[in-house]
């Protein structure tokens, strides 16, 4: 496919403003951190080149915010501020991973074609230094699209059944593989995002996320806001893990090994919690005796909105009428299907908000910060050491003489987690029916790797940039994952105009 010059894609940027972009945040509350990756403004002679693939336009609310579009546009706007020429970035963006292929082999070779006729001729051809971004346009499962575009994917070096669309994934990646190792025998530096080419060393690998980070985030943040580290296990918290799966997907062990490491995320931080006694699972689906093997026991199938409802009812559905099953918490992997936990409670007749557990903000204190007052803290309500006795509310010790305080109290509205920010999920997170969403810092990620571009054009190497470790032997960039809630919304979201006031609802 043919580069996009700068100037379309600034035109392409205008149809994107539809939807909004978000800005990193250090946690579920505070404000956004310093990334660390400062630009430099410098002149500079060389050229940048990414291949991503293309994700196309959506003027939809409920998607993910993080797409390669997005980030092409982020990371030109960091490059001009290293001192790149507009005319000297370059996009490629094709639909799938043969395509790309083909893309990038035709431009390595031309690159090298037109360095050794300018030697042979003695003409003057030097463009200075080139860096190649690759981001593989890897084929990807439904469920997984649901985390937005940065999640690392699995790409194989190895063919399964053989069949004519596997010979032509297995043939894309040896291209890809042929022109990244000419590029750089040829003295082209390779920046590879989000998955990893096997059989192919990178200068730098940028791990934008994975799925057990996603996991593990929003298990720390649960544990965070239900204080589990202060639960007796007399009266033990009840978490749910919600595993959304396509059922139907073309890639089954794609799809799988995704969900298996986001279970393995979730469970490295909460698996303590259930072995000790301090938290229980409403539907039994997990136990002190579940390994990060046991995935598949919480794992469903999620096509769309209504089977999530489905889901979350099935899991704490009660036989007595008038009565709710106890729920502190859901892991809900990501902002498609805390939408969809979020409906089902509602209409079980759930109530309340996020606010009323362990609160610090409330949706007041959030329209305060917006007209410039101070945050107001809530006191908290201790939890209880021992479970509540038939008839007495669990929070506020009430007694009632039918019992009802009792069935009242179990149906509180629970802490519930997401990620992928997306715009429709928003308004929810105002009014603390979702507790956080998070996502990966596309503005974090296209600063260090426009701060990459410019070390290799210096030719300083990757080791005088900040934020890499050496994995594998690769050195890699992986910037923590950001998690958004309500206390934080103004300064994360609104302040830095990622998105209106209209957008959170308010």
């Amino acid at each position: 496919m043919s580069p996009i010059p700068l100037r379309r894609r600034m035109m392409m940027a205008l149809c994107c403003t539809l939807s909004f972009t978000l800005t990193a945040c250090s946690g579920a509350t505070g404000g956004a951190p310093e990334s660390g990756l400062e630009a430099t403004p410098s002149e500079t002679n060389g050229s940048v080149a990414m291949f991503v693939p293309n994700d196309g336009f959506t003027i939809s609310q409920n998607v993910p915010i993080n797409t390669w579009n997005r980030f092409v546009d982020a990371t030109s706007d960091a490059l001009v501020e290293h001192g790149f020429e507009n005319s000297s970035i370059d996009a490629h963006m094709d639909s799938d991973f043969d395509k790309q292929s083909r893309s990038l082999d035709t431009y390595v070779r031309e690159y090298v074609e037109r360095t050794d006729e300018g030697r042979h001729t003695d003409s003057n051809t030097d463009e200075g230094t080139v860096t190649l971004i690759v981001a593989p346009a890897v084929r990807t499962a439904e469920s997984t699209k649901y985390y937005g575009d940065y999640a690392t994917q699995t790409l194989s070096a190895e063919t399964t059944d053989g069949g004519t669309d596997e010979r032509a994934y297995h043939e894309a990646l040896t291209r890809t593989v042929d022109a990244l190792t000419l590029a750089k025998s040829a003295g082209v530096h390779v920046i590879v995002l989000s998955t990893r080419i096997p059989g192919f060393t990178p200068d730098v690998f940028v791990s934008m996320c994975d799925a057990e980070q996603i996991g593990r985030m929003q298990a720390q943040q649960l544990v965070n806001k239900l204080e589990l580290d202060k639960t007796s296990k007399d009266n033990p918290k009840r978490i749910e893990i919600m595993l959304p799966l396509n059922g139907r997907a073309t890639h089954m062990d794609d799809e799988q090994q995704f969900a298996h490491d986001a279970f393995v995320g979730a469970w490295s931080v909460l698996g303590t919690y259930f072995r000790s006694g301090v938290v229980m699972s409403p539907s039994l689906k997990l136990s002190a005796a579940s390994t990060e093997d046991d995935w598949h026991d919480v794992a469903f199938e999620a096509k769309n909105a209504d089977d999530v409802v489905d889901e979350i009812k099935a899991r704490l559905r009660t036989n007595t009428k008038g009565t709710f099953t106890p729920i502190d918490g859901v892991v809900s992997m990501n902002d498609f299907v805390a939408s969809g936990v979020v409906k089902g409670l509602a209409d079980m007749g759930y109530v309340g908000t996020a606010a009323d557990i362990n609160p610090s903000i409330t949706v007041g204190d959030v329209l305060g910060n917006i007209a410039g007052k101070h945050d107001v803290q809530r006191g908290k309500v201790p939890e209880p050491t021992q479970a509540p006795k038939p008839g007495v509310d669990a929070h506020t010790g009430d007694e009632s003489a039918n019992g009802g305080a009792a069935a009242a109290s179990s149906s509180r509205w629970p802490i519930i987690t997401g990620y992928g920010a997306y715009v429709s999920n928003i308004p929810n997170i105002v009014d603390g029916k979702q507790w956080m969403t998070g996502l990966a810092s596309r503005n974090d990620n296209a600063e260090g790797i426009a701060a990459l571009c410019q070390a290799f054009d210096r030719g300083e190497g990757a080791a005088s940039t900040r934020h890499l470790n050496t994995v594998d032997g690769v050195p890699t960039m992986a910037l923590p994952l950001v998690a958004v809630s309500a206390g934080n919304l103004k300064t994360a979201l609104i302040d830095p105009g990622y998105i209106s006031l209209a957008d959170a609802d308010l």
